[in-house]
């Protein structure tokens, strides 16, 4: 948690100075903010080297890693690629902001999902809405998922190409569910149906019937899926910048007071910060439901000795405008780079994004493939029949609808945000503070958070 809080920190006072020089200062001889075609690279001399900067470790570096080697060996002799480790997305984060200052940003930066404000402020990215119609025999822009590119799209233009996505999903104890008398058919796509039913474990085994990390990112979650944007106005993504936040009113509040009940009657568990008591807790077949990211498949195929399942994550409210928001990274491309690597950074994002790759990637991972011809390959047909799971995550992330309340907020104070939430959450959940007063409160410290980082950035 500290390095995230000096992540936001060290972002929020370097933002003003780079964004203040970022439409000529450090542009000269480095291609400035140009959109280059693929005749940059063609007419440059020799290899173009590039850098790319990412926060993707262990299993999922080294599929990251070989991807890169796979490009590095077909582009042989015309560009060549060095990809680096920079740490966790907070001190990932923390070294792009740094290298603000002297302009040794990389040609390509894999930034976690709720950089986007952050990224998108200091204007030193080309949008991948300009390269995409520079480069029209590249990367086809309409391929990627539709929840991605809602996401990453700020004030009408797609920001970055997603690399990696994961959806929030509703894990079920079937076995614990049957013990309480709940039949498998019963309908669980509504947050009520999930209460009720907790309850009811709660009642007839005597186990706890939810659990979830104490992560914001679920308070997030709540709030999209009940139709509400988490931020206002338009969750910062239509031209005015994110003002505040929205949970202490209308449907999200009600969500979120709903599932504070549970744990303040004592029906669901502590989860920890970390989320490391929700999904062991869950994973000894101690908790009936779990909300966690698809990103826990990978740990519960791993020692589970009960029948369970991931199903979509439950919504209160309207199904035309209530979806989970996505989590992940994204590929953002220098414009202070010179022309060629631009050019190439482009070709690399093309490379990254394709179904051929995401395919690859997303079975080495977990996440979900960003590509949607991925779903046109025979392999990953067969991989979706013998993994059931897998494939209610494909499904919800294309029956997301594509309005603002399930792409999220944009904003540069997002972590700071997250931080403050959480805190106010936690005390509500333990029964310290009423909900009201803890929802008012965070409203309260996010709408400073916001105002400190606005203020910073000279806006």
């Amino acid at each position: 948690m500290k390095h995230r809080i000096l992540a936001a920190a060290i972002a929020v006072t370097v933002v003003a100075g780079s964004a203040a020089c970022s439409s000529n200062s450090s542009d000269s001889g480095a291609g400035g903010s140009s959109v280059p075609d693929a005749s940059a690279l063609k007419n440059a001399k020799g290899v173009t080297e590039i850098t790319v900067w990412h926060g993707l470790g262990a299993a999922n570096g080294v599929a990251f890693d070989k991807l890169i080697s796979e490009f590095n060996a077909a582009n042989k002799g015309k560009i060549h690629v060095n990809a680096t480790f920079q740490g966790v997305y907070a001190d990932l984060l923390a070294k792009y902001t740094a290298g603000l200052r002297d302009n040794s940003t990389p040609t390509v930066m894999v930034a976690g999902d709720i950089a986007t404000g952050f990224m998108t402020a200091v204007k030193k990215s080309i949008p991948a809405t300009d390269m995409a119609k520079a480069n029209p025999s590249d990367l086809k822009i309409s391929d990627l998922s539709a929840a991605g590119r809602n996401y990453y799209t700020v004030n009408g233009k797609l920001q970055a190409v997603p690399m990696n996505m994961s959806t929030p999903m509703l894990w079920v104890n079937r076995d614990l569910l049957a013990k309480a008398g709940i039949p498998k058919s019963t309908d669980l796509s509504t947050l009520d149906a999930v209460i009720a039913a907790a309850k009811t474990v709660k009642e007839k085994t005597g186990q706890k019937g939810f659990t979830m990390p104490d992560d914001d990112w679920y308070i997030e979650q709540l709030t999209a899926t009940a139709g509400q944007d988490f931020c206002t106005p338009d969750n910062g993504r239509k031209g005015s910048a994110a003002s505040g936040i929205t949970i202490n009113t209308g449907a999200a509040k009600t969500a979120i007071t709903k599932v504070a009940d549970l744990y303040r009657s004592g029906v669901a568990v502590d989860g920890a910060p970390d989320g490391s008591a929700a999904l062991s807790g869950f994973q000894a077949g101690k908790v009936a439901f779990l909300l966690n990211s698809s990103g826990a498949l990978g740990a519960l195929k791993t020692g589970t000795k009960f029948d369970y399942a991931a199903l979509p994550f439950p919504t209160s409210g309207p199904k035309t405008s209530s979806g989970p928001v996505i989590g992940g990274s994204a590929l953002w491309l220098s414009s202070t780079a010179t022309d060629a690597q631009k050019a190439a950074g482009w070709k690399l994002e093309t490379f990254l994004a394709s179904a051929a790759a995401q395919e690859e990637f997303s079975h080495a991972t977990g996440y979900l493939p960003v590509n949607t011809k991925t779903d046109a390959s025979s392999t990953q047909q067969a991989f979706l029949k013998a993994n059931p799971n897998y494939q209610t995550m494909v499904a919800q992330l294309k029956n997301v609808p594509i309005v603002s309340a399930p792409a999220g907020c944009v904003t540069g104070a997002m972590t700071a945000i997250r931080t403050g939430n959480i805190n106010q959450i936690q005390a509500a959940f333990a029964g310290q503070k009423t909900i009201g007063a803890a929802l008012d409160q965070a409203v309260t410290d996010a709408k400073s958070s916001i105002k400190k980082y606005q203020d910073q950035l000279g806006r």
